[in-house]
């Protein structure tokens, strides 16, 4: 609040700051077709009864609403409405990380994909699960969050595909052989009922890339107190600068 209030004093001094900037600041388009400033008691009824909604036809798992799950659920919203708006989301477990992001991909309908993992989960188990998000995020147009919590990354090498997925839009050798072919085989029919005639192999894959940037969001979720934290920060610079 006060980083805001001294950017609104130093570059719009004509204003009445008073009111420009009387909290809460709490932009939606939940009540509105339009992005604009909400109450945030008309916007909690909502939130309320859409929770309520959520609770019966989705989760199991009552939700309890206060200011700063009105503010969470806000700031994950703002991130899907960003092409590449990806989150990294650090709290301790039973904080309400993953079922809140869940709760508004689902007002916004965007699916949610979250990987099931076992004793015997391989690297090619991961690779045809990234396959299918992408498949589904890039060829077919569909909105996506993928949501990866680190008790998911089994191996380095997990991480790895998740910090290229981040920095490049795609991870380079995931597609090869039949999988590229057929790849290229849904990229034609995705692009030509996107209205676009698109015929060499590179045309395809940039269409396909640029659709995954546009329909995919990633959301990460970590306990503070992982002691790997640190280490991650450097070996996966792209899941802190990029979410």
């Amino acid at each position: 609040d006060d980083n805001i209030d001294d950017v609104a004093h130093a570059f719009f001094p004509g204003i009445d700051l008073d009111e420009a900037l009387q909290r809460p600041i709490l932009y939606s388009n939940w009540l509105s077709k339009d992005y604009i400033p909400v109450n945030r008691e008309e916007l909690r009824d909502y939130v309320n009864a859409r929770m309520k909604v959520f609770h019966e036809e989705e989760l199991d798992v009552p939700l309890v609403l206060f200011n700063e799950v009105l503010d969470h659920v806000l700031r994950v919203d703002r991130v899907f409405r960003q092409v590449q708006g990806h989150m990294l989301i650090i709290g301790v477990s039973g904080a309400g990380k993953t079922t809140l992001t869940r709760f508004v991909a689902w007002i916004n309908g965007i699916s949610v994909v979250q990987i099931k993992v076992h004793s015997n989960y391989l690297m090619t188990d991961f690779d045809e699960d990234l396959r299918c998000v992408l498949r589904r995020s890039g060829c077919k147009g569909e909105k996506i969050c993928f949501i990866i919590d680190e008790s998911n990354i089994l191996q380095s090498a997990f991480l790895e595909r998740i910090n290229t997925l981040l920095a490049n839009g795609e991870i380079p050798g995931l597609f090869e052989g039949d999988e590229y072919a057929l790849l290229m085989t849904q990229c034609k029919e995705g692009s030509q009922r996107d209205g676009k005639m698109l015929d060499s192999n590179e045309e395809l894959y940039k269409w396909f890339t640029n659709q995954i940037l546009i329909n995919l969001h990633v959301v990460f979720t970590m306990n503070p107190s992982d002691e790997n934290l640190k280490s991650r920060s450097a070996t996966s610079p792209a899941l802190f600068n990029r979410c």
